[in-house]
């Protein structure tokens, strides 16, 4: 067992240092691709990218005449008119239309400033019930309940020394004679200043 080990041993040996029958071949790698392959790679890149510079070149002197043309003819004739529409808006959108603008309207509203007028005026005797404002006519109704007539004068002249606030009268109250205390219900009606002067 021992020789036949040893003599496959020497056959190896003999078989890789060429001292064998046969002489070994040069053997030669490349790992580079091909250089006739890349050559023409190339040229076909080159040729499709000027293909492709050439087209967009065309395509911007066509805008770019377009926009020139498109110019010229504003210039001579004005702006583009959007013509009118020849159909009357159904009545149901018009309506529609109407609830928006009035929605945008109370929205667009002094609000800050018309309540801290009508709340700065209020006393421990006087309390407010409803706030109706009327964006149209610039006025605003305050209702409210006082405990007598007094309080409720009291707070008519304060609400008269408001700066955001003016012609403020007094449009109707009422003494509730059901109640033991005879509170006073009543109304004012005032206009509101849009922009407060600053002087």
């Amino acid at each position: 067992m021992y020789r036949v080990e040893r003599r496959t041993l020497a056959m190896r040996r003999s078989r890789f240092s060429g001292t064998g029958s046969r002489p070994l071949r040069r053997l030669e790698l490349d790992y580079g691709p091909s250089r006739r392959f890349g050559l023409w790679l190339g040229i076909v890149a080159l040729a499709l990218a000027a293909i492709i510079g050439a087209k967009l070149a065309d395509l911007y002197v066509t805008a770019k005449r377009e926009a020139v043309q498109l110019e010229a003819r504003i210039a001579r004739n004005g702006a583009p008119r959007l013509p009118r529409p020849s159909a009357a808006l159904p009545e149901s959108v018009v309506r529609e239309i109407q609830r928006a603008n009035d929605v945008i309207e109370q929205i667009a509203l002094p609000w800050d400033r018309l309540f801290r007028a009508v709340e700065s005026a209020a006393s421990e005797k006087v309390a407010l019930l409803s706030i109706t404002p009327d964006q149209k006519s610039g006025t605003v109704q305050v209702g409210g309940e006082a405990a007598g007539l007094g309080a409720m004068f009291d707070y008519v002249k304060r609400l008269q020394l408001q700066p955001s606030l003016t012609h403020v009268y007094l449009v109707n109250q009422k003494i509730n004679e059901q109640d033991p205390q005879h509170p006073v219900r009543f109304t004012v009606t005032a206009s509101w200043v849009e922009k407060p002067s600053a002087f």
